[in-house]
């Protein structure tokens, strides 16, 4: 009985804190949702977007909601210091030959964290802050302490840039949301007039509820239809060349746990999927196909391979970014009896011929990669024609019109 009224009250409390905090920030529900989320589930928040979107004010009013917790902030530059993030010198120490750091009031002690400017991170601080966000520990000279951090919030105004241990921190939030300036007006009136730097919560979440929340979740069983499901988008993931870590399948898997326990589920059920859709996105052009595609698992219970080719054009649309994956289906070139597998190379055909049209298989529908041509089209087979795509100039459109090979 005291587990059943402990469960209630911790629903009521992420209801009033969700209620409050969207009549305080226009259109970021779905990032106020997630960040609750994450806050129970001790997972990382990352809040990427143009300056001036309120990233930073919505994180630390995130922050405030914890009662009892310490907070650490910092906006990080090119020339933060690990002394900044982790503590200075203990002098002391020093003079006995040994090196430790005062981490009272730093990183290593906070329960909650906000980092600005995230990715500016340089090498001499990345690799505790990886260890930390990761492990919850941090290597204090020669001592190994245990960090209560449950969640850091980051926030930056770009991506980060192609390297190797900037991906590392980037793969560190499970959470990513992309920030947009508000867009209706009447919410925009409502946000100039208003004065969100004033938020106080009327209720906090207690550092208690956010360790017995994950922990009661830890063993909450997951329906047949959502083990199936999430092999599925596996699947579908592999064959477009996106690539999701282990890692992060497993931290996912976590947290539909906790959001089930957090209402009351007795198990985690298909319904739960759609909020994987802020935590499997790499860059932000892939999260409307994302949402497609979990809305599609949520319905049927699984993914339909034999979609049609509209669906995996769209569904491929997400991979605009990635220089080359596996096609779905092999595609045939008529006019020169060639059959690709891969994108780059079928790219490089279209390239080079741009006269040239494709089939795929079991479809006498003809598909062109560009408009321009420099010889008469072909006639079109029996009960079939050319489809072609794009504008003047513009080759590679076809990605972008409905039935085109993907791009």
């Amino acid at each position: 009985m005291a587990y059943k009224i402990h469960n209630e009250t911790m629903k009521d409390k992420l209801t009033t804190l969700k209620d409050e905090l969207n009549a305080n920030f226009k259109e970021r529900e779905d990032e106020i949702a997630g960040s609750l989320l994450a806050l129970i589930s001790g997972e990382h928040v990352l809040f990427i977007g143009p300056p001036g979107t309120a990233k930073s004010l919505l994180a630390k009013n995130m922050c405030n909601c914890i009662e009892g917790g310490s907070f650490f902030y910092y906006l990080l530059t090119r020339f933060t210091t690990p002394d900044e993030i982790f503590g200075p010198l203990s002098l002391s120490s020093l003079q006995s030959d040994i090196f430790s750091r005062k981490v009272e009031g730093y990183l290593p002690t906070a329960n909650v964290s906000f980092l600005d400017e995230i990715f500016k991170s340089n090498s001499s601080i990345l690799n505790s802050l990886l260890t930390i966000l990761n492990e919850r520990k941090y290597h204090n000279g020669s001592a190994i302490l245990d960090v209560p951090l449950f969640t850091v919030f980051g926030a930056s105004n770009e991506l980060p840039e192609e390297n190797e241990s900037l991906e590392a921190l980037y793969d560190r939030f499970l959470f990513r949301y992309f920030v947009e300036y508000i867009q209706d007006e009447s919410n925009f009136v409502d946000f100039i007039t208003g004065n969100p730097e004033a938020f106080e919560p009327s209720t906090l979440l207690t550092v208690d509820d956010l360790c017995c929340m994950k922990e009661r979740a830890a063993e909450l069983p997951l329906d047949g239809e959502v083990v199936e499901a999430l092999v599925a988008l596996r699947r579908e993931f592999r064959n477009t060349g996106v690539i999701i870590s282990d890692r992060r399948w497993k931290k996912m898997v976590q947290v539909l746990r906790v959001a089930s326990q957090a209402l009351g589920r007795e198990s985690v059920d298909r319904t739960m999927l759609m909020l994987l859709q802020h935590m499997m996105w790499k860059r932000p052009e892939e999260l409307a196909t994302l949402r497609k595609l979990l809305l599609e698992v949520t319905i049927s219970g699984g993914v339909d391979l034999e979609r049609s080719e509209k669906d995996l054009h769209d569904l491929h649309a997400s991979a605009v970014l990635i220089k080359d994956f596996v096609l779905p289906k092999p595609v045939s070139c008529p006019m020169c009896e060639m059959e690709f597998h891969r994108w780059k190379e079928l790219k490089e055909h279209a390239s080079r011929n741009p006269d040239h049209y494709y089939l795929l298989p079991g479809s006498e529908e003809q598909y062109q990669l560009s408009s321009v041509r420099t010889s008469p089209p072909p006639p079109p087979q029996s009960g079939g024609q050319v489809r072609r795509h794009g504008k003047p100039g513009h080759a590679d459109h076809a990605a972008g019109a409905e039935g085109a090979v993907p791009q």
